[in-house]
């Protein structure tokens, strides 16, 4: 007999994290490559077992919210304030979201990290990485 379950990670996680992309920002989001002058691109990271319970079991997702920013010429104090701007607005969204769905998407969710880096095979490429890390508990 074939098993049932929810794809957790992507129907409700990486959905639900796209979807409050798009409805923050005018920034286009993608899941495969980057696309344009600047993006968003989500990429899963880890799926971890937090508790195993008699009826269910608490996971802890990490994925990467990268934001590209592709300028001409000589980089300058307003690109990365430009950069800056979009990454400080992503931790206040999700601060705000911390919580999706009165917990039933996910719950404690955060931005653990950003590091900003120079994109090594285009130096006019600038990259932005935030590590998003949540919580989901799933009946089973």
């Amino acid at each position: 007999m074939a098993i049932s379950y929810t794809n957790i990670y992507h129907d409700k996680v990486i959905d639900t994290l796209s979807t409050v992309l798009a409805n923050e920002f005018s920034i286009p989001t993608f899941l495969d490559e980057h696309r344009g002058n600047h993006s968003f691109l989500i990429t899963p990271e880890s799926d971890s077992l937090v508790t195993q319970m008699s009826s269910g079991v608490q996971r802890e997702y990490d994925i990467n919210i990268e934001y590209s920013l592709k300028k001409g010429g000589q980089y300058n104090k307003n690109d990365f304030k430009q950069m800056t701007n979009v990454m400080e607005r992503l931790k206040r969204l999700i601060h705000n979201n911390g919580s999706y769905d009165n917990g039933a998407v996910w719950f404690d969710a955060v931005i653990n990290s950003i590091e900003y880096t120079r994109d090594e095979s285009d130096p006019s490429i600038l990259i932005s990485t935030a590590i998003f890390n949540c919580q989901h508990i799933e009946a089973i």
